[in-house]
């Protein structure tokens, strides 16, 4: 089995995602930090190593960041956008980053169940301080073979809220991103910006991320447009 975590330390809670016999599950193995201790809720015994620094401490020092989670991946965006949610709750509107675009890469659509009620939340907050658009969310479905799925979603593609994460104003996109052409407008919009490309993901799909930040920016600079993207990585 493998295990991955995110720490919210605005509340004390450690949430683990499980990997289990090649299916990603989330099982009941939430841990609350008290004061006097561990909770009893905590059913089996787990070792911890770490804490170490990740790439996605350095999010917020960009003028623009794009965090891509691909699966499980998405666990340390889940930190990073909880922390937003929670900094805008206590009226903390000062997160140094400028824009955020946050993608989230799955084949099976009930991955998106693990997170979406964080994103809705953080949305809607962004909506009261008239901050929508700060972040901007772009899911991709890379399989998408459930007849339903595909004429429910055909049937509701003029709504607002999205049919399959309910995230109203973030379409959910069906295939896989075309990199190079989605760098390349991110980077041409904003000019004379250092952004920030943060992965968390297989390292194949890591190695197609490089290639495309290095391909747009030699194309940037022909341009002339002062805009560099930096590539960051952690690979499980």
């Amino acid at each position: 089995e493998h295990y991955t975590l995110y720490n919210l330390h605005y509340t004390g809670v450690t949430m683990y995602f499980i990997e289990e016999l090649g299916k990603l599950i989330k099982k009941n193995a939430m841990m609350k930090t008290k004061k006097q201790g561990i909770n009893t809720e905590l059913q089996f015994k787990m070792a911890v190593d770490g804490p170490y620094g990740t790439p996605s401490d350095d999010i917020f020092k960009y003028d623009v960041s794009i965090c891509i989670g691909a699966g499980v991946g998405c666990t340390p965006y889940c930190s990073i956008l909880k922390s937003v949610w929670y900094k805008l709750k206590s009226g903390n509107h000062n997160f140094g980053c400028k824009k955020m675009y946050f993608y989230w890469v799955v084949s099976d659509e009930k991955v998106f169940s693990w997170f979406t009620d964080v994103l809705k939340l953080i949305v809607e907050e962004l909506d009261k301080i008239d901050a929508s658009d700060f972040l901007e969310i772009r899911p991709y479905l890379t399989r998408f073979n459930n007849r339903d799925l595909i004429e429910n979603v055909a049937l509701t593609a003029d709504e607002l809220t999205d049919n399959i994460t309910k995230i109203p104003g973030h379409k959910t996109n069906f295939g896989r991103p075309n990199w190079n052409a989605d760098f390349m407008d991110i980077g041409t919009r904003n000019p004379g910006k250092d952004i920030g490309i943060f992965f968390c993901g297989p390292a194949v799909l890591s190695e197609a991320l490089d290639k495309a930040s290095t391909t747009v920016n030699a194309q940037l600079e022909e341009e002339n447009l002062g805009t560099m993207f930096f590539y960051n990585k952690e690979n499980f």
